[in-house]
């Protein structure tokens, strides 16, 4: 995610469970659809690495007021800086 992330990332929940990829990206309203397209590359650069028989269920998208805390917060890999003090 190196150089992949714009300020617009509020948060981005990942897991790989019985070779289900879950892809979770949320971005601030006004994110451009370029901030969007960052968050794909990332994910084909995961997918890259995974076996073939890998399903993908993919969600990205804008919402500023989503909760950051999804379920018990479990494979939350990015948490924007400040998100906390809007638990």
């Amino acid at each position: 995610m190196l150089g992949e992330v714009p300020h617009t990332l509020r948060f981005l929940y990942v897991s790989l469970i019985d070779n289900k990829l879950s892809f979770h990206a949320v971005f601030t309203d006004d994110a451009t659809d370029d901030h969007l397209e960052s968050a794909s590359c990332v994910l084909t650069e995961i997918i890259a690495s995974c076996p073939r028989n890998v399903v993908l269920n993919e969600i990205i998208e804008r919402d500023s007021k989503k909760p950051w805390k999804i379920g018990g917060g479990d494979n939350l890999m990015y948490l924007r800086y400040g998100e906390l003090s809007h638990a």
